[in-house]
């Protein structure tokens, strides 16, 4: 199912909620997170980390809700993808409180790194977004680059990308 609205999300993490038995989180990055912080974008999933000790219980409820919904679910952990940015951990922006249920927007210049460095045309939208809704800002984010290239296996893609997506600005 198409997700083109951001209460498809919340409907989704207020049935998970309500379905969670102890205190739990989930963050959300990709797509659905830019729909849900008001980007005009639609996705076909709804991309997720999960961060504690009871993470296979939540993974079966998420599986449960989502298959009811209609929803498609990927779980990731975005420090696979590429190195973060430091202090990440401390820039998740909390959405909403859904029972035992805690939801973050994953860190922001995260997300858009990992955009970034994929570079299709709705990761650059994605992150124009960001940038012009001042979710992030372009000189923070220069310097988040520049932290990642360091570690990264791929910092001349990346740099390259994020130039061209400057111009596109």
């Amino acid at each position: 199912m198409d997700i083109t609205r951001p209460d498809q999300i919340h409907n989704f993490l207020r049935e998970l909620g309500k379905r969670c038995s102890s205190p739990s989180e989930i963050y959300l990055f990709g797509g659905s997170a830019v729909l849900l912080i008001g980007g005009a974008r639609h996705t076909g999933d709804i991309d997720f980390t999960l961060n504690e000790a009871n993470a296979e219980t939540i993974r079966k409820i998420i599986k449960e809700v989502a298959h009811e919904q209609g929803l498609d679910l990927e779980e990731s952990v975005p420090s696979e993808f590429m190195p973060l940015p430091l202090g990440a951990e401390s820039r998740h922006r909390q959405i909403e409180r859904y029972g035992q249920l805690t939801a973050y927007i994953f860190d922001p210049y995260s997300i858009a790194l990992m955009k970034i460095d994929r570079a299709f045309k709705s990761d650059i939208q994605d992150v124009h977004f960001l940038i012009r809704s001042n979710h992030i800002n372009l000189d923070e984010l220069q310097k988040h680059l520049n932290e990642v290239s360091q570690r990264y296996d791929e910092p001349i893609k990346l740099r390259k990308n994020f130039e061209e997506m400057k111009r596109g600005l």
